[in-house]
């Protein structure tokens, strides 16, 4: 089930929780977890997989590099055009020393001086397209999923691994648009998580700015309140608006 699907649970009926905190009791809510910080990184070109280097639930660190291609062509290219960039650039020396001395003409430095501009260029293209084969963690987080095995042949746009952050979990969930005559940032809702039976408070950080006109629900985000260490990005729950109805 899609995240869209999960966040309509229950909400077919948004007539339900029209009331106010104070004036009567709510219906509950579906939330779905989400990581503080979440990055599916895919391949930019196709390639042959090198090395994994991380795997399921690993915590890795910022700048990690969590997967390899075998791009040896690439390599042996760059290294062919810093070879050109190199003798182009004793060459336009050369030409400038004997220009020193008038010996060269003008127009022969400025020729050599072009040639050390586009072998440097290609040099720079070659080191671009070889970064693209190294896979490296954006932020520190968990794998969430590998896609790809040692070996294996990937086309441009195919996933290669799932990082989420270790950060504070969110939940995010559709709630009444009637709701916004008093939900606030730093509202509080009461939450029970479905995997664990555990109760949280969620602490309202987001609100969408729009109602959706079909189901009159309006998206919301909050981060949960105290220990979160069992509360896992995709896990579910139901949650209402505080017994106070007061901020935090």
């Amino acid at each position: 089930m899609g995240v869209a699907g999960l966040l309509a649970m229950g909400l077919a009926g948004p007539a339900q929780a029209q009331s106010s905190p104070a004036t009567g009791v709510q219906a509950p809510v579906r939330f779905l977890v989400v990581a503080d910080r979440e990055a599916p990184l895919s391949a930019v070109s196709g390639g042959r997989v090198a090395r994994v280097y991380a795997q399921l639930g690993d915590t890795v660190t910022k700048g990690k590099v969590l997967v390899s291609l075998d791009c040896s062509d690439l390599e042996a290219k760059r290294a062919a055009a810093e070879a050109e960039f190199n003798a182009a650039q004793l060459r336009y020396e050369a030409k400038a020393k004997l220009q020193g001395l008038q010996s060269a003409a003008a127009l022969e430095v400025e020729l050599t001086a072009a040639d050390v501009n586009r072998t440097r260029s290609q040099m720079r293209i070659f080191s671009a397209e070889l970064a693209q084969c190294r896979f490296v963690a954006p932020f520190d987080g968990r794998v969430a999923r590998v896609h790809v095995k040692e070996g294996q042949g990937v086309a441009p746009g195919a996933p290669i691994i799932d990082l989420v952050g270790t950060g504070t979990p969110k939940a995010r969930l559709n709630v009444p648009s009637n709701w916004i005559a008093w939900l606030r940032p730093g509202a509080h809702l009461d939450a029970s998580v479905d995997e664990t039976g555990e109760r949280y408070v969620l602490n309202v950080t987001r609100l969408s700015g729009r109602v959706d006109a079909v189901s009159q629900t309006i998206e919301i985000e909050a981060d949960f309140l105290g220990d979160t260490s069992r509360v896992l990005p995709g896990m579910s729950g139901r949650a209402t608006p505080a017994k106070s109805g007061g901020k935090g």
